[in-house]
C-alpha cells in the first residue's frame, strides 16, 4: 500500500508533471542545438549581390574586389563595382590593417570574406579584423 503523500506512478498528477518536464527538456535541447548551429556550423556562402538579404547573419561573401579605397582610418574593399555603385563592402579599420598583406593588390581579385553582415546607410558591409576572414580565390 502507498503512503498517503506518494502518488501512483500513472496518476494524472504524476503524468502532468512528467509532461511538463518533457516540454522543458525539449525546449532546453532545442535552444542548445540552435546555439550550436550559430557557433559550429559552416557559414552559408553567398555572392556579393545577395548580401543585403543576409543582414545580421554570419556568412561567407564571395565576389570580385572592384575598388580598394585607403582612407586615414579605414580601408574599403568594394565588391563588383566601384563606390557608389558597389553591391557590398568589406571594411578594415587601421588598427587591423597589419593583419593583412598588400590590400591594394586585391583589386580585380575574386575573394571570399567571412563574418557578420551589417547594414551601413542602406548598404551591406562586413568588418574584417583578421586575415582568417579573407581568402583570395584566384591565383
Amino acid at each position: 500500500m502507498l503512503e498517503p503523500n506518494l502518488r501512483a506512478p500513472h496518476s494524472p498528477a504524476c503524468m502532468k508533471h512528467s509532461a511538463v518536464l518533457a516540454v522543458v527538456i525539449s525546449l532546453i535541447l532545442t535552444a542548445s542545438e540552435d546555439r550550436a548551429d550559430d557557433t559550429n556550423a559552416v557559414p552559408l556562402t553567398i555572392g556579393s549581390a545577395e548580401a543585403a538579404k543576409w543582414i545580421g547573419k554570419q556568412v561567407v561573401v564571395t565576389g570580385v574586389v572592384a575598388q580598394v579605397s585607403v582612407r586615414p582610418s579605414l580601408v574599403f574593399l568594394n565588391f563588383n563595382r566601384a563606390y557608389p555603385s558597389n553591391l557590398f563592402t568589406a571594411i578594415i579599420r587601421n588598427k587591423n590593417t597589419d593583419e593583412f598583406e598588400n590590400l591594394t593588390a586585391l583589386r580585380g581579385k575574386a575573394v571570399a570574406v567571412k563574418g557578420q553582415i551589417r547594414d551601413y546607410n542602406g548598404k551591406p558591409e562586413m568588418e574584417l579584423t583578421g586575415k582568417s576572414q579573407l581568402k583570395v580565390l584566384d591565383k
